[in-house]
């Protein structure tokens, strides 16, 4: 029918890993608790104190390490998807070329070939970098168990720091560096905070 609209299976796959994302943030810290509480209880992890050195010394080794995983990604992938990008970047500049001047605003096939290629290669991207740094973090670097005491944690929270450290470095050193600016400037306030309550409360020679 001429009404129907035609669903595109660039979308019916996007809606299916959307989809599929959400049952596995559902299904699998419910099954992990599920198995932990099964053999037996949790019992709460202490924090201990650790100075402001410690928290910036963790964060620029991971900043270096996402630094290492992103160029490796970038070795790796660069013979495989940059010369077919090349030779799709310069058919739609010589189709520009020719094109009519009333249609120099259309979006040709080629120009969305481009696009969709563009975007299967940082999906690659993306799966090697979280495989990378799953696999660091699994040979012994660990975030949330570098601040606090390893000892009394489960196996449950060993694979959640395992996947969530993969997780933090697959997401490159940007983020990381996020993360050090806002503590940096959060530890900075609290400084300047507590600097200003002594001040007030000491009393008037």
């Amino acid at each position: 029918m001429a009404n129907e609209r035609t669903i595109s299976p660039t979308a019916v796959q996007a809606d299916l890993s959307v989809t599929l994302m959400k049952g596995l943030a559902l299904l699998v810290p419910a099954f992990g608790v599920f198995l932990v509480l099964w053999r037996k209880p949790i019992h709460n992890v202490p924090f201990p104190t650790f100075p402001r050195e410690n928290i910036i010394g963790l964060l620029t080794g991971l900043i270096v390490i996402a630094l290492f995983i992103e160029r490796a990604v970038e070795v790796l992938l660069a013979p495989l998807r940059q010369p077919t990008c090349n030779i799709m970047k310069e058919t739609a500049r010589n189709e520009r070329v020719i094109l009519p001047k009333e249609r120099v605003t259309e979006l040709l096939d080629t120009e969305r070939q481009l696009v969709a290629f563009k975007g299967q290669t940082r999906r690659f991207a993306s799966l090697m970098g979280l495989a990378l740094g799953m696999a660091i973090s699994a040979s012994g670097v660990r975030g949330l168990a570098s601040l606090l005491d390893a000892k009394n944690c489960c196996t449950l929270f060993n694979v959640l720091d395992v996947l969530l450290t993969g997780a933090i470095l697959a997401g490159g050193a940007d983020g990381l560096h996020r993360i050090a600016t806002v503590f940096t400037g959060y530890m900075d306030l609290t400084a300047r905070s507590l600097d200003a309550k002594r001040t007030v409360s000491q009393p008037n020679p």
